[in-house]
């Protein structure tokens, strides 16, 4: 009877040690991002508090610049080695959709794995590509205009109103250029990642690209030659960087715009959530506004759109962990006051609330934005082609031509028309 008993405990000691060893083994999720070091550090808080709450998940953080980043997510897409969670952007998401790099998220998000209570539908829609769900929205986000409103004010000229036009915003610049000795601004506009460039045709009532994305979506070339010309204006007046100067500092971060080292009195286009990185780098609050309308546009140009995507790789050998992730990220009050407007005003309405309750400096000013812009903002910008980026370079190859006048504008709009539309056509 003894030995029994023996045995019993025995066997009871090597289920118990097995079931022990079964609990504490680890999934780890790779989590890749881009940003300031302001992302960084808020991210790396965040990913703490999630492993104290679920410690049976590590996170292993991959994060770096905006310059570079998709090189790397597309180097490792090449090699079938995505990170588990990748910090995406919907202009860049549907070539990733098309090669079937991305975990469809649909099933999760009807049945309920994928928590989205609290999130407005039309939020939600932000992460769906061709009907399909593959990526839930970081927060909301706008194209922003920042400014230093104590140069501003040295200088006696009234801060930049969401009534002002193209032409006043050259009007501006130069203006302050000539009452402070500095740039009235880096650049005019973001315009070798097209950003500038879709707003301007959005006003001129085009789209970049055409329904089906297999084309320009605008048919008169004197939209681009007036936009060049409006750029080459701006340029020539010395108000803004020489072409070599924005070709040096073409991949310099945010914290490095000459706003944040008063050298200049308004910042190159940046988003809504970038407020906190440039306030940080510039030891001061600064002005923000939209972007400029068009002088008789035919339609609102500007817009809101997803801050971020978080996707989870079609590859990823822990869905179930990756959605748990994604679910703390959106629902999690206390990593919601970690990540403030850093990724776009939250989406989930009980955590915009409780932000908003002990909102920073920053984070008011960003929700009073997001209230502007979207009160100056026209339709939502479509789901970019899969070959967008290719577009993108090819933009920024023909614009640096126009800048440095080895082209004119005219043989830009034709240059760029013709390697879009075959790339857009061959896709």
């Amino acid at each position: 009877m003894t030995k029994k008993i023996l045995v019993s405990c025995l066997v009871l000691l090597l289920v118990l040690s097995c079931t022990i060893g079964v609990a504490a083994e680890k999934v780890t999720l790779r989590f890749s991002w881009w940003g300031s070091q302001d992302r960084h550090d808020r991210t790396m808080k965040v990913i703490e508090l999630f492993e104290e709450k679920y410690p049976d998940i590590d996170i292993q953080p991959e994060f770096t610049g905006w310059s570079g980043y998709w090189d790397r997510i597309n180097t490792q897409m090449a090699g079938g080695n995505l990170p588990d969670i990748v910090q995406h952007v919907r202009k860049y998401i549907s070539g990733y959709v098309k090669n079937e790099n991305l975990l469809n998220l649909t099933t999760y998000l009807k049945d309920g794995t994928l928590d989205t209570s609290n999130i407005p539908d039309s939020l939600v829609a932000m992460g769906n590509i061709n009907g399909r769900q593959y990526g839930v929205a970081t927060g909301v986000n706008a194209p922003a205009v920042y400014y230093d409103k104590g140069l501003f004010n040295k200088a006696g000229i009234s801060y930049p109103s969401p009534d002002r036009t193209w032409q006043d915003e050259v009007a501006l610049i130069k203006k302050l250029h000539d009452k402070l000795g500095i740039l009235g601004s880096a650049n005019l506009t973001s315009q070798t990642d097209v950003g500038g460039f879709t707003v301007w045709v959005r006003q001129h009532g085009g789209a970049l690209y055409n329904e089906d994305g297999t084309a320009l979506g605008y048919d008169d070339d004197q939209i681009y030659i007036d936009f060049m010309e409006m750029t080459l204006n701006v340029l020539d007046s010395g108000a803004v960087w020489s072409a070599p100067e924005r070709a040096e500092n073409a991949d310099t971060g945010v914290e490095q715009d000459p706003i944040t080292r008063q050298e200049a009195a308004m910042a190159t286009i940046y988003w809504s959530n970038q407020l906190g990185a440039l306030v940080n780098s510039s030891g001061k609050m600064l002005g923000i506004t939209t972007m400029p309308k068009l002088d008789n546009q035919l339609a609102e140009g500007r817009f809101l759109k997803p801050a971020m995507l978080l996707t989870v790789s079609a590859n990823t050998e822990h869905p179930k962990e990756a959605i748990t992730f994604l679910n703390f990220w959106l629902h999690d009050i206390e990593a919601g006051k970690i990540l403030g407007t850093d990724r776009g005003v939250p989406t989930e309405s009980k955590v915009k609330a409780a932000l908003k309750e002990d909102a920073s400096e920053i984070d008011q000013a960003v929700f009073d934005y997001i209230d502007l812009a979207a009160a100056n903002a026209g339709e939502a910008l479509a789901a970019q082609p899969p070959a967008y980026q290719e577009v993108v370079a090819a933009y920024e190859d023909v614009y640096w031509k126009v800048i440095y006048k080895q082209i004119t504008p005219e043989e830009g709009a034709k240059e760029f028309r013709e390697k879009a539309n075959s790339i857009l056509a061959n896709q």
